[in-house]
Parts: structure tokens; sequence; C-alpha cells
């Protein structure tokens, strides 16, 4: 016997691994963009329930590259394609980027003036590993110290 189903993605009983993709595209509220999609790559058959589940289990990179993303990973996290990110790739404990030229502060003790007020430093390097070069003041008073990205705040 055969029988076609017509109803949205959003209510697809989708499984395993396609249930994951799909429960993360109603949370996105982007279910209608890859309903399309996937109305365009079965065009010329009709897709049974396993054929669904599979192109949204399997085919994750590709509804993300739909969606304006690089790859599925870049989805989940919200980076869209072409998003300027710092050169380094580091962002400070409130998720601002860092780059070479920012004021920040040093949250931790060594960023503290004996007050207990913060000092505001100049970032001056960075070695591509998460730590940067900060400097403060004069540099033959105060040389430049190393810290690493989670331990600084970008000021405005």
């Amino acid at each position: 016997m055969e029988y076609k189903v017509e109803t949205s993605l959003h209510d697809f009983p989708a499984w395993q691994g396609g249930k994951d993709t799909l429960d993360t595209l109603i949370e996105r509220d982007d279910c209608q963009e890859v309903e399309d999609l996937i109305e365009t790559v079965f065009f010329d058959q009709d897709a049974t329930d396993e054929d669904i589940n599979d192109f949204l289990w399997f085919e994750r990179d590709a509804i993300a590259e739909h969606l304006g993303y690089s790859d599925w990973d870049a989805y989940e996290c919200g980076e869209e394609e072409g998003e300027e990110v710092d050169e380094d790739g580091y962002e400070d404990v409130n998720g601002t980027p860092i780059k070479v030229g920012d004021t920040v502060v040093w949250n931790d003790e060594a960023g503290e003036e004996e007050d207990g007020s913060m000092i505001q430093f100049k970032v001056v390097e960075a070695d591509g590993e998460g730590y940067f070069n900060l400097s403060y003041g004069d540099e033959d008073k105060f040389p430049s110290r190393w810290a690493y990205c989670d331990e600084l705040e970008v000021l405005e």
C-alpha cells in the first residue's frame, strides 16, 4: 500500500540524528526555509520518511549553507558566513572580540592598583594562542605583561 502525507517540516516525525537537526531548526524558526530546500532536492520524486530523515541527519552542512552559514557547527553557534571575527579568533570574558590596540582590563590581581581599582592596559601584541601582550603606561617603568584572553575585558 502506498499513501502520501502532506505536512509541514515542523510536524515531521523525525528520529535519531534527523530529530536532533529538526529540533535545532524548530528552535531557530528555520523550518520553512529548509522545507523549501527539501522540496527542491526531491522535486522529481516522492520523498519517503526515511529520505527526509536521512537528509536532515546527514546533510546538515548543506542545510546550514542554505541558511547562510559555512557549516552546521557555525549554524549551531550562530556564526554567520562572512562575519568579522577578530584576527586571532579570541574573545574576552563578555564575548567581545579582542584585537591589538584595544584598551582592556585584566581580571587578575596583576591588573589591580594597590587601592583595588582596575588598571587599564593596551593590547600591543597577540600570539595567536589566546595570549595577549599588554602594556601599561611607560614601557620602561611598567614592562608589558602577557595575559590569557579569558582574563581580559575589552573597554568601550
